[in-house]
């Protein structure tokens, strides 16, 4: 049966690999084929590491990071939850990197807050699992 924890396992495993994320227009809703990253999700291994880095970078601050650290630190912990993209500039492949990731993330705004958002949405992932895809 498809509603064991067994079945849950694997949904683990399957997250671990990512989902597709094609980044929207901001303005007009239309996909951009040439921007698509693929996002580990919330019940990965992938994001439990990228969360304890997260909790980790934090604990090394005396008091209450600033506002420009708790930025780059949020940024930061977004992109280690991309494990692969297929991006262009100008027409040419971007190499993926964690650098690079960032780099994007933080220059455009509306990127970093669709690829936040699908991380957080497990909707994508159940579709590859014995639990099926959920409506």
């Amino acid at each position: 049966m498809a509603n064991d924890l067994a079945h849950l396992d694997d949904l683990v495993e399957g997250q671990n690999c990512g989902a597709e994320c094609t980044i929207v227009h901001p303005v007009t809703d239309e996909p951009m084929p040439d921007l698509v990253f693929i996002v580990a999700g919330p019940d990965s291994d992938v994001a439990r590491r990228a969360r304890l880095k997260m909790f980790d970078d934090l604990g090394l601050y005396e008091g209450r990071p600033s506002a420009e650290e708790r930025e780059r630190l949020a940024i930061e912990h977004l992109a280690r939850l991309v494990v692969g993209w297929r991006v262009k500039r100008d027409g040419k492949d971007i190499d993926f990197s964690f650098t690079n990731v960032v780099r994007e993330l933080r220059r455009h705004r509306f990127i970093f807050e669709q690829v936040e958002r699908f991380a957080a949405d497990r909707r994508p992932y159940f579709a590859s699992t014995p639990f099926g895809e959920v409506e």
